[in-house]
């Protein structure tokens, strides 16, 4: 009978534990020297909105920027928020926030 080493199978279930989010992998961004823009995935989160405007939060350990998309089909400004924080999406008119995106800016060239 095959028998693992008691080390072995701490390890096995260990390993079967760790879960890194897509969204937190990629805020890693490319390799050093690449010379490739970093990318993140959905960093921006919707937590609560009212008249005019919506609450975003940022998931990943980097600073983005993120807007909503509004029901007049119209989105706000970006703005910028904080590594795990949150910040305000304000607007004027009709419309109330569908869901919260991240904005794609242009990194240092």
């Amino acid at each position: 009978m095959f028998r693992l080493p008691r080390a072995a199978g701490v390890l096995a279930v260990g390993a079967a534990l760790i879960v890194v989010p897509a969204h937190a992998a990629a805020a890693v961004g490319p390799a050093a020297g690449t010379g490739a823009p970093h990318v993140l995935g959905a960093c921006s989160e919707l937590i609560g909105q009212g008249p005019g405007w919506a609450s975003l939060r940022n998931d990943c350990g980097v600073e983005v920027s993120g807007s909503v998309q509004l029901t007049s089909g119209t989105s706000p400004q970006c703005v910028s928020i904080p590594a795990h924080g949150t910040s305000t999406v304000r607007w004027a008119g009709d419309g109330t926030a569908e869901y919260a995106y991240d904005c794609l800016t242009r990194g240092d060239e």
